[in-house]
């Protein structure tokens, strides 16, 4: 069995603070986790967990306990990503101050704050065009990427894998859920 990094465990701990009870999956050489907000956050595996599923509180306190893999819902985003666009780190930040600024000025107009933050985070923040195609970047990727302290200097990809989005910054990235079928 492997070892826990110091980078995989903050990443389990900052899960954690979100969820203790969230999971996380190795796979391929990354650690992924299930966020509670409809994102799924990854970076590379810097230690040498095996490839199974893990609960964030566990991890977070060193606790290295494999979970069954039928613990773990959904599809992981494909490969290859491609990258459609990139943004300014400073704008991304931006974004995500806005957003909360939107809600504290919302909070007790008559929208319970848990429908007030759903709609925020189902917000479209980004759109972005490449290829003929275009891609909506929601606000729940925004926050993912903050939350998880992925966000660095450099600038912000806009990734795509099929029909999904994704968020790359310095430290790690983040996807929007599965989506189901498309309509035809």
């Amino acid at each position: 069995m492997g070892g826990l990094a110091p980078d995989d465990a903050a990443f389990a701990s900052r899960v954690a603070r979100l969820d203790a009870n969230a999971l996380l999956r190795v796979h391929d050489g990354r650690l992924w986790a299930a966020l509670p907000i409809g994102a799924l956050a990854v970076r590379e595996l810097a230690g040498g967990l095996e490839e199974a599923v893990y609960r964030a509180g566990d991890l977070s306190d060193g606790r290295i306990e494999a979970r069954p893999a039928s613990e773990w819902r959904g599809r992981l985003p494909g490969r290859p990503w491609e990258v459609v666009e990139t943004v300014p780190a400073a704008e991304v930040a931006a974004i995500d101050r806005q957003a909360a600024e939107a809600l504290r000025q919302r909070r007790g107009q008559g929208v319970g704050d848990r429908r007030l933050r759903d709609a925020l985070l189902d917000h479209v923040t980004l759109r972005v065009e490449h290829g003929g195609e275009r891609y909506a970047v929601e606000l729940r990727l925004v926050v993912a990427l903050m939350r998880m302290g992925f966000l660095g200097e450099g600038p912000v990809r806009v990734l795509r894998a099929g029909r999904r989005v994704g968020l790359a910054a310095a430290h790690g990235g983040v996807w929007d859920r599965e989506r189901g079928l498309p309509l035809l």
